[in-house]
């Protein structure tokens, strides 16, 4: 059935509504610290309805939504049309017109027919949708349909089932990854593997100049080197200057080739619908077959890394402490035990670990280089921590990474990059698992999509003067950091807002790994090198400049950059 445009637009004017009164879902009113300009933003944009002061209180905003399409049609919605070349300047509009707490249709992500998700800003709000996660929590992941079709359709094929299991919830969940964080998500066990990342920074960051017009082949390459340290206790060297093993470059090339596909068929309603009448779409086979091409290399290597270790040909202690060493260990150690994971589980959660790292590390450097070629003032300030804290030799140590006190600009710079460009725009997406939560006043059901916008706040300009300007000593110098205390921006400094690797019992497995890694990283590039624009990179002027897209993450079109040898 056609709807004309003056029909959804009379659609429109009736059903965006921001309610006033308190009710179950849908209807609301809440306590914040709002400012005038939040209370405003917090208005309908077509009807004007809800978001007046009323002493700060921060009301649920409706955003239209249809069946099966949600809040995806501009001239019903309001909303603005979805492209993956803009997700930023997306989110933080759906803020600016519908305010900071929003139900809005997400099909393919959120519950129901109209694809039901809330989002709000506030996260200490948010901090009681985590609180009701359970024992068996939601992650983001079980969204990502192209994973779990491809692990149905390998049905009963080796480390199908782990993969299966990583992509749902519950005890399987459970099992799985309960295995699969120990020896990378504790503290002490990341910081063990600093070492190796340095070491293969170091070979990475002489083949810089070499990729100076495609950093993001670049960048790709640098992580795959250093979770190859983490992983194996090897030093491949593909982002250095010597020689490259062919495979190496084509998993490289695989993983980001099938990972930049996840968002934009999760976005396309051709590709879900395609999907649901069991349908395989030219996108998807894409997909398929890039992923499958990774996962066969990554088995061989680890094929070739277990028969190494059983016949006792480890050569170093990099090798033997390193995380497939350790896990194998664990495999053998447990063989007869109830619950305990079989041989191909084992490889196959190695095997995700190595292609994952490859997509959120490199995002995390590419808007990182990008920032820093653009601010030489920034760059030379993280110079001059980096230098003052490195051996006698000249070579970066674990201390300084791990020390909050030595590390502080460095860590300031991080946050900063996921303040202005984070490599996963909205990077909270939870369920109240186990019972009914009340966000601002607003009872949501059980098992509700709940989303935490960790972006659009830090955006705005009534909250945080001149936004687009990239400045780390935001974070960086106490006295900004006492002048939040009290305000909206105060939310700033929230743990839920720090970091791009989600939060809870769900939380990235590797988060701390992966912060290492781009610490190592960027300080050995810094370290060893002046990073600027290309001469014919002066049109950029502002980090807008540079176009990106929302592939699984965001990843920056980063410019052509020179790199002049510091003395």
């Amino acid at each position: 059935m056609m709807i004309s445009r003056g029909a959804s637009m009379n659609r429109l004017f009736s059903s965006v509504s921001c309610q006033s009164s308190k009710r179950r879902v849908g209807l609301v009113t809440a306590r914040s610290k709002s400012s005038s300009a939040a209370a405003t933003a917090n208005k309908c944009p077509i009807t004007g309805a809800g978001g007046d002061a009323d002493n700060g209180q921060v009301k649920l905003c409706t955003v239209p939504k249809l069946p099966i399409l949600g809040s995806i049609i501009p001239q019903y919605s309001g909303v603005d049309k979805f492209d993956l070349s803009k997700t930023y300047d997306w989110w933080y509009s759906n803020h600016s017109k519908f305010g900071d707490f929003i139900s809005i249709g997400l099909p393919g992500t959120g519950k129901g027919i109209y694809g039901t998700t809330y989002i709000m800003t506030d996260p200490n709000e948010y901090m009681k949708v985590l609180r009701k996660e359970g024992q068996h929590p939601f992650g983001a992941v079980m969204t990502e349909w192209p994973f779990i079709k491809y692990y149905e359709d390998g049905g009963d094929q080796p480390g199908c089932s782990a993969g299966m299991a990583l992509f749902s919830q519950g005890e399987s969940w459970q099992r799985i990854r309960r295995f699969m964080q120990t020896d990378l998500l504790s503290p002490d066990a990341a910081k063990g593997y600093v070492p190796g990342m340095i070491k293969a920074c170091q070979t990475a960051s002489q083949g810089a100049p070499l990729h100076a017009k495609n950093i993001n082949g670049y960048t790709a390459q640098c992580s795959f080197d250093m979770f190859s340290s983490i992983v194996f206790g090897e030093f491949p060297g593909l982002a250095g200057r010597g020689k490259k093993e062919e495979q190496d470059e084509m998993f490289c090339t695989s993983s980001i080739a099938a990972l930049e596909l996840i968002i934009p068929m999760m976005a396309d309603p051709t590709e879900r619908i395609q999907h649901k009448l069991g349908f395989k779409s030219k996108t998807y086979s894409t997909f398929e077959a890039n992923f499958t091409i990774a996962r066969k290399i990554a088995s061989q290597k680890i094929e070739n890394f277990k028969e190494r270790k059983a016949n006792g040909e480890l050569q170093n202690d990099f090798e033997k402490n390193s995380y497939a060493s350790l896990a194998i260990d664990r495999y053998l150690s447990s063989l007869g035990e109830e619950g305990a994971l079989q041989e191909d589980e084992v490889g196959e959660l190695i095997m995700v670990a190595l292609v994952a790292a490859l997509d959120t590390t490199s995002a995390m450097l590419n808007w990182c280089i990008v920032h820093l070629a653009m601010n030489p003032h920034v760059q030379e300030a993280l110079f001059e921590e980096i230098s003052s804290n490195v051996t006698e030799e000249g070579d970066l140590t674990a201390d300084y990474f791990s020390s909050k006190s030595k590390s502080a600009y460095l860590n300031a710079l991080l946050r900063e990059n996921h303040r202005i460009t984070p490599p996963i725009a909205l990077n909270l997406l939870k369920e109240n698992v186990t019972d009914e939560v009340v966000i601002h006043d607003v009872t949501l059901p059980k098992q509700s999509i709940v989303m935490l916008d960790t972006r659009s706040l830090g955006m705005n300009p009534d909250v945080v003067e001149d936004p687009d300007t990239f400045d780390p000593k935001r974070w960086f110098d106490e006295e900004n950091v006492k002048g939040r205390k009290g305000t909206p921006a105060e939310a700033l400094d929230h743990p839920l807002y720090k970091e791009p690797f989600s939060a809870g019992a769900r939380k990235c497995p590797g988060s701390r790994v992966a912060n290492y890694e781009a610490k190592t990283m960027l300080s050995q590039l810094v370290l060893d090198w002046k990073i600027s624009l290309a001469p014919d990179g002066n049109k950029i002027q502002s980090w807008r400049d540079v176009p990106y897209f929302n592939g699984l993450t965001v990843q920056p079109t980063v410019p052509e950059l020179s790199f002049e040898k510091r003395q």
